[in-house]
């Protein structure tokens, strides 16, 4: 068996920030259906207020559903540049910072449990989408063995 290396291709801006504001528009979309839902439901009481002071709206729920997309687009693009394996490593930041969110929702004072989960469902929701969209982007092998 002989290994041999092969030269990674450059990657495509346009391509890299267009599946990242797929992702981001996907994520917008998604959470607004489960944002207007759990509303319908009670899920979303105004008086229960984030540690800055405020209620959960829809316009912070679209919000904190594209800006960190387009922020990881960027990490993603950099660790194209930088590493080896930019999808190995993008991985792991993003399940790290996605572990990170896990408790903000539970330390909301008086949420009820719809919100929680909700929450909860929509962090998943636009990890998911940013991860299975980046790593597709420059997915060409390093090292091809025959």
């Amino acid at each position: 068996m002989s290994t041999t290396t092969i030269a990674r291709p450059k990657l495509s801006m346009a391509t890299t920030w267009r599946q990242g504001l797929t992702a981001a528009g996907i994520a917008a979309v998604i959470n607004t259906i489960l944002y207007v839902t759990g509303s319908a439901l009670g899920g979303f009481p105004a008086d229960v207020m984030t540690p800055m002071g405020t209620p959960i709206t829809l316009a912070s729920v679209i919000l904190a559903s594209t800006a960190p997309l387009l922020v990881g687009t960027l990490v993603y693009t950099l660790f194209y540049r930088w590493t080896r394996n930019p999808n190995r490593w993008f991985t792991i930041i993003a399940i790290l910072v996605l572990l990170a969110f896990v408790p903000g929702p539970l330390t909301l004072p008086n949420a009820p449990m719809l919100m929680i989960v909700l929450l909860e469902v929509m962090h998943l929701v636009a990890g998911g989408a940013l991860l299975y969209l980046l790593t597709r982007t420059g997915s060409v092998p390093l090292v091809q063995t025959t």
